[in-house]
């Protein structure tokens, strides 16, 4: 009779970790072509960074354009006050 935890022991593939043993040389121009990669992708996030910060500035001069800051003199005015 199998016990339901034989049936996961076959679901399951417990096998040891892979070992590869590679040369210096090997071990560099793989690291090597990571740190490309990476640098690849860090430019396409630092050009995506500067669109969003272009269109960030171009709706707050929008809005600037549109409901410009109160002058002093309108700041200023004096309230009445019914009392």
């Amino acid at each position: 009779m199998l016990s339901s935890l034989t049936l996961f022991d076959d679901f399951f593939d417990y096998r040891k970790p892979s070992i590869y043993v590679v040369s210096d040389s090997q071990l560099s121009a793989w690291k090597r072509t990571q740190a490309e990669n990476e640098i690849i992708q860090l430019d396409q996030l630092i050009d995506s960074h500067k669109q969003s910060i272009e269109r960030l500035q171009a709706t707050r001069d929008q809005l600037r354009k549109e409901y410009p800051a109160p002058t002093e003199s309108s700041t200023t005015e004096p309230t009445t006050e019914n009392g």
